[in-house]
């Protein structure tokens, strides 16, 4: 087990605690309740990162109005960002230089989101499906990220790691990964390739007291054009609770959800509100489901606490939580 992580809990506490959460907690709060001003004062320092996917889509008001909040909510917070997931289908449809100048440089404000966004990959990154036929579409985005350095825009292989705020003293590590197991996604020897390349990362030593897993598809999910993903509950399930993996980040499905399901004591966070058009969900006891509302996932990291709240584009808190190193959850009204 790495050594980034908090005194090791039991298997079966681990599945107490989540029963617990999910069969109390979020009963009665798995539906939008009551918006609240997005919260931007926290009792620990830390740091701010935002996550958000699906995106991409040609010509969407939404994603002009995802970026504008993203925008002036970190203004509000009235300190930097240290970073931007950007969990997938980045580019919706073909694919030109100008498409990544107009839809990400001057999309997102230099002013006010002027830290890296962590790229990964989606289906329709891949210029595969009839929907996206496009040669050589995801190694355009690979090769925007190598050819200009000094932008934003951070894809450096489809699958990686990063420390933050530094390798010398992080806070957080994250995974960074490919779920594209489709067919005209990962190939069979990328998938070999990428299990030993995520064998290896964690077994590293790291001082960092979070560990997070980012990619695209979510494993767990309440969409109702969905069901959960079998077949990286097969490859990364196990792993979660081995080693303490506290968020599972993705997008994917058009909605914005924190699921917490027995067997894992690991947050299952859905963040795909980002500009394409949004999909329905259904409420259940496994956590908070939204399908109404565009906007992102805001993350402070302190040593000892996360705090995760999903912000619409007015604004509006319309789910929040707490997370301790040991696992428990709290919503937060």
């Amino acid at each position: 087990m790495s050594s980034s992580q908090s005194k090791p809990i039991t298997r079966r506490e681990a599945l107490r605690r989540t029963v617990l959460f999910s069969s109390a907690a979020f009963i009665g709060s798995s539906k939008v309740l009551q918006a609240a001003p997005a919260q931007t004062r926290f009792e620990h320092q830390g740091l701010d990162l935002i996550a958000f996917g699906d995106y991409g889509y040609p010509n969407s008001t939404n994603q002009v109005a995802v970026a504008k909040a993203m925008a002036q909510f970190t203004k509000s917070l009235g300190r930097p960002l240290s970073a931007v997931l950007a969990m997938g289908d980045n580019f919706y449809r073909k694919l030109t230089p100008e498409r990544i100048e107009k839809q990400f440089e001057r999309m997102y404000s230099t002013e006010h989101l002027n830290c890296p966004f962590y790229v990964c990959a989606g289906n329709h990154d891949y210029g595969t499906t009839e929907y996206d036929k496009q040669e050589g579409k995801l190694q355009m985005e690979l090769d925007y990220a190598k050819n200009n350095p000094t932008s934003r825009w951070k894809f450096p292989s489809k699958w990686y790691s990063i420390e933050l705020p530094s390798p010398e003293a992080p806070l957080v590590k994250i995974i960074v990964l490919d779920g594209d197991y489709w067919v005209g996604g990962l190939t069979p020897k990328e998938k070999i390739a990428q299990r030993r390349y995520l064998q290896a990362e964690l077994a590293k030593k790291s001082s960092a007291p979070w560990l997070w897993f980012v990619n695209h598809f979510p494993l767990y999910t309440d969409c109702t054009e969905r069901e959960d993903n079998k077949s990286l509950i097969r490859e990364w399930g196990k792993l979660l609770d081995e080693h303490q993996v506290s968020l599972c980040l993705a997008g994917h499905d058009h909605t914005m959800q924190h699921l917490q399901v027995e067997g894992h004591s690991t947050s299952f966070l859905v963040a795909g509100a980002g500009g394409a058009p949004l999909y329905p969900v259904k409420h259940t006891a496994r956590g908070f489901s939204d399908d109404q509302q565009f906007g992102f996932c805001h993350l402070h990291v302190s040593p000892e606490k996360l705090s995760v709240q999903f912000v619409n584009t007015k604004g509006e808190s319309l789910h929040r939580f707490e997370r301790t190193r040991n696992g428990e959850t709290k919503v937060r009204a």
